[in-house]
């Protein structure tokens, strides 16, 4: 129990105290500091933690832009945690009561997954060494940051596998710990433990896979998959200056690079994905109970990628049939 001669604790010395303890990543602590400063303390600052009461929460919750709701219920939960360290250091008996549903906040924009007709013309839009990258995104599903790590030993040809542990930090300190030595990109871990995992390409795309290796990956066991010009990471800029018209041509300017993770994931699920497999295959956070699967996921997820790709291919047979006049 910390020593309170000093005089009761204000939230806004607790809280700055709470991120400051705590082992975040910097794009979490960027997030934190924003939502502390725009949403939490300009109303709670001054007030000692005793005196966040439910009635003083209903008040500032009241207060907040209506049109902001997904950054208010982000608010809510940040302050919820900040209230119940609180409570675990016994600096206040316990946390107001929650509120049924103030953490969540209503969906205004459900993205639309990519046909097979959209994915072909963008793939043949970009250019010939960016064309797994497209593949890998809206047949797998892989993060943009995964994507720009991957590298050859993370590759099985014979099989499809691709392995996954690492990605790319684009907003971390560039001279943190696990830079890269040539670009200054900090390489680390995914957020969670469930972020490593083992996925399969569809075969289909396999003979498209050993062709990138042999042409464009960078050279040896650690060599880049997808190399910037100066065989270090491709620049995000690099890329979207050529999704973007990609994009375009095939009529989708919605489309962004975690929309194809959409894609990759809803064709999973319509291929008969449990809820389980498809935590797997992005690598959410799961249940508790989802290392029980854990070892039959990998058989199952590469039986998905099979009927994802049986589904491709009878989908580019019927493209390329002519049409009945």
């Amino acid at each position: 129990m910390h020593d309170n001669q000093a005089g009761p604790t204000t939230v806004a010395e607790f809280a700055r105290r709470y991120l400051s303890d705590r082992v975040l990543r910097p794009k979490t602590i960027k997030g934190y500091e924003s939502l502390l400063n725009s949403r939490i303390l300009p109303f709670f600052a001054q007030m000692t933690l005793s005196e966040v009461t439910l009635g003083q929460i209903k008040i500032w919750r009241a207060s907040l832009d209506p049109a902001t709701a997904s950054t208010n219920a982000a608010a809510y939960r940040l302050l919820r945690s900040i209230l119940q360290a609180a409570v675990e250091e016994e600096l206040i008996a316990r946390a107001p009561p929650k509120i049924r549903g103030a953490g969540n906040a209503p969906v205004r924009y459900v993205a639309i997954p990519a046909t097979f007709e959209e994915l072909a013309i963008i793939v043949e839009q970009m250019p010939e060494r960016l064309r797994l990258l497209i593949i890998i995104a809206a047949f797998v599903g892989l993060r943009e940051g995964e994507l720009l790590e991957l590298r050859r030993l993370d590759i099985d040809t014979s099989s499809g596998v691709i392995k996954v542990s690492r990605k790319i930090d684009k907003d971390a300190n560039p001279n943190a710990r696990g830079a890269c030595v040539n670009c200054g990109r900090p390489i680390s871990a995914p957020k969670t433990r469930s972020g490593i995992r083992t996925v399969h390409l569809p075969p289909p795309f396999w003979e498209l896979l050993c062709d990138h290796l042999a042409s464009y990956a960078a050279p040896g066991p650690t060599g880049l998959l997808f190399p910037g010009e100066r065989t270090d990471h491709m620049s995000v800029r690099y890329l979207m200056d050529r999704y973007r018209p990609a994009r375009e041509a095939a009529g989708r300017p919605d489309l962004t690079i975690h929309h194809l993770r959409h894609t990759a994931l809803t064709l999973a699920g319509q291929h008969g994905a449990t809820a389980a497999e498809l935590q797997a295959r992005a690598g959410h956070s799961s249940q508790a109970a989802m290392a029980i699967y854990q070892h039959a996921t990998i058989e199952r997820d590469r039986m998905l990628a099979a009927r994802i790709g049986e589904s491709y291919v009878a989908w580019a047979r019927s493209a390329e049939t002519p049409r009945a006049k």
